[in-house]
């Protein structure tokens, strides 16, 4: 099982949307959606929550875990995900209400209960927890490394059959000596109580910015090894994992300098290629990056169909063909993510 993990903003929900209509969210592939504002654009006339159901009625066997980002660390965000995110952490019933919109779809969509980290509250877990049962007959609970003992004991008694653990490494290595422990508390309470168990990293590190990467090599900060090792013994075998597709886990920030570069993912290597433009302007991504890409040994791994089917893979043919014109950053963005979930999606076929 693979859960994507995505804030509802413009990307994201481009990429929700169009690999929904793919079917890409019918199996075992369940995108994990952390609300960050109300609204996915600001002239946007729908909630997100509106649109959710939107997509949901489009996918009618799709399935979608929703969670609220919660953090106070809010100095570089806009003033819309500023005020969001903190009635998020500040009032529980506030979280119920946005999720109240989506009960009509009660079926498919699977609360997440979680926490601030500097704020736990037991008594919330337990208020949200028994209110989102009302209406929702999935839940999922969110718990990280930091709190895992004091949080999860607490968890067990809540938690039901079916529902789903989410153990949030953050960006630690899930290789570390120190999470065996834990691995194991994971395993053998599942056994007992029936869940379904998912491993959340990012494993894309805050701090990589598009000017550290080379042309044409992996990226070594990008450690994707938890896709091979989160259901072997060595993990106590968990039956998912999630991570960020290759986005920063980060809020977004305000601002930004252009830095044109082309992520693709290799599944032969199970690792991110970047590809960097030779000047900070755009239109090196369809000069430069777009047929950089289709001219690679990368590229050529992967099959005439997937091609033909991956929408990452078409927009990036498109620019080749000058059907689109791929000056623009967030559009990368959004083709790195498509082609990575859709990649991971066909394995799962």
């Amino acid at each position: 099982m693979y859960v994507p993990v995505m804030k509802n903003r413009t990307v994201e929900v481009s990429v929700l949307q169009q690999l929904s209509l793919l079917h890409v969210f019918d199996g075992d592939v369940i995108p994990l959606i952390e609300l960050i504002q109300e609204r996915t654009r600001s002239n946007n006339n729908n909630t997100f929550t509106q649109d959710l159901c939107k997509i949901l009625d489009e996918a009618p066997n799709m399935r979608v875990m929703v969670d609220f980002y919660k953090t106070t660390k809010l100095r570089n965000t806009t003033d819309t995900i500023r005020e969001y995110v903190t009635l998020s952490v500040r009032q529980p019933d506030f979280c119920l209400s946005e999720m109240a919109a989506l009960q009509t779809h009660s079926q498919r969509v699977i609360p997440v209960v979680s926490y601030l980290s500097e704020n736990i509250s037991p008594e919330r877990i337990q208020y949200e927890s028994n209110s989102l049962r009302k209406s929702f007959p999935n839940i999922a609970y969110r718990v990280k490394v930091q709190e895992f003992e004091s949080v999860f004991s607490y968890i067990e008694s809540l938690i039901s059959p079916n529902d789903f653990l989410l153990l949030d490494i953050e960006s630690a290595s899930h290789m570390s000596p120190v999470f065996k422990k834990i691995y194991k508390r994971i395993a053998d309470s599942k056994k007992r109580l029936h869940f379904t168990s998912i491993v959340v990293n990012s494993h894309r590190p805050d701090g990589l910015a598009n000017k550290d990467m080379l042309d044409g090599e992996p990226i070594a900060d990008i450690d994707n090894s938890l896709k091979e090792l989160y259901s072997t013994n060595l993990m106590n075998r968990f039956d998912g994992f999630g991570d960020y597709a290759c986005i920063s886990a980060a809020l977004p920030s305000t601002g930004g300098a252009i830095s044109p570069v082309g992520i693709y993912y290799s599944l032969e290597n199970n690792y991110f290629v970047s590809y960097r433009g030779r000047a900070p302007q755009l239109s090196e991504f369809p000069q430069y990056i777009a047929p950089r890409i289709v001219s690679s040994e990368y590229w050529k791994e992967f099959s005439d169909e997937h091609h033909d089917k991956c929408p990452g893979c078409q927009e990036i043919q498109a620019i080749v063909d000058g059907l689109k014109s791929g000056r623009n950053q967030a559009q990368w963005k959004m083709i790195t993510m498509l082609h990575y979930i859709y990649t991971i999606y066909e394995e799962t076929l």
